[in-house]
């Protein structure tokens, strides 16, 4: 049956599912896993721009097919523009992910290597900015503060934060939108909690947070720009350590 079908409409078929299912259509047999492997198709599942972005990247970006690419951008990460924004896919759906490190973020009350360390937390101001342009177009991503926090010198009673995220989306008619969303958000861990308002740590040590959420809608231009801050009067003093700020496409299961 595969015989009958022409390679040109087989590529065509598949570069209109997913990588998942190119993955599964080249297990098949060998005469699809050709096509399912080619560069046609696995050039359709890479943003647009990936060309454009690679040519930022810190350290040159080597692999011999776009589905090579695919996966060294879904299972790892690139650094770009001097190592202040990292890059990478999700796997399932190729949709951009940003994180904007320590050094492209604005932090007051602290100081920073490649990592934020902030002491006397309570009083910190944290905010980071990055286009919209550059996000996959209608998608709705959730961004994540990337952290881990040291013990408190006294007390405790859980630790919050104030984070705001904002989105000055303008689309191709020139209007703008000006969403904001803010919420009250944990910093501490809550080991038998699954609901979503605590911190959860991740598979490379570090802990992450919900900050927000927001719909990147198709020619988007203007900005996102998320907040988080301490509060006033809380005056414990612990260290927090800030590795970036996260956006990824929202997943639903």
């Amino acid at each position: 049956m595969e015989e009958a079908l022409p390679e040109s409409l087989v590529s065509g078929i598949l570069s209109r599912t997913s990588p998942r299912d190119a993955c599964r259509f080249s297990a098949v047999s060998r005469g699809f896993k050709s096509v399912a492997d080619s560069d046609s198709v696995w050039d359709r599942f890479l943003p647009s721009d990936h060309r454009k972005i690679i040519s930022r990247s810190v350290y040159p970006v080597a692999f011999s097919t776009k589905k090579q690419l695919y996966f060294l951008l879904a299972d790892g990460f690139i650094l770009l523009d001097g190592g202040k924004l990292s890059f990478s896919l999700d796997k399932a759906s190729g949709k951009k992910c940003f994180m904007l490190g320590a050094r492209e973020l604005a932090i007051e009350c602290g100081r920073f290597w490649e990592q934020a360390n902030l002491r006397a937390a309570p009083r910190f101001d944290i905010t980071g900015k990055i286009e919209a342009r550059l996000l996959s177009s209608k998608t709705t991503y959730v961004v994540y503060l990337l952290f881990n926090l040291g013990p408190l010198k006294y007390g405790y009673k859980g630790v919050s934060a104030k984070a705001s995220v904002r989105f000055d989306g303008k689309r191709g008619d020139g209007d703008g939108d000006g969403d904001e969303i803010t919420n009250i958000v944990s910093l501490a861990i809550r080991r038998f909690s699954s609901d979503g308002q605590f911190a959860q740590q991740r598979m490379d040590k570090w802990m992450e947070t919900e900050l927000g959420e927001f719909f990147n809608e198709q020619g988007d231009t203007g900005e996102v720009e998320i907040r988080l801050m301490g509060f006033e009067g809380d005056y414990r003093t612990y260290d927090l350590f800030v590795e970036g700020i996260e956006l990824r496409p929202k997943i639903d299961y």
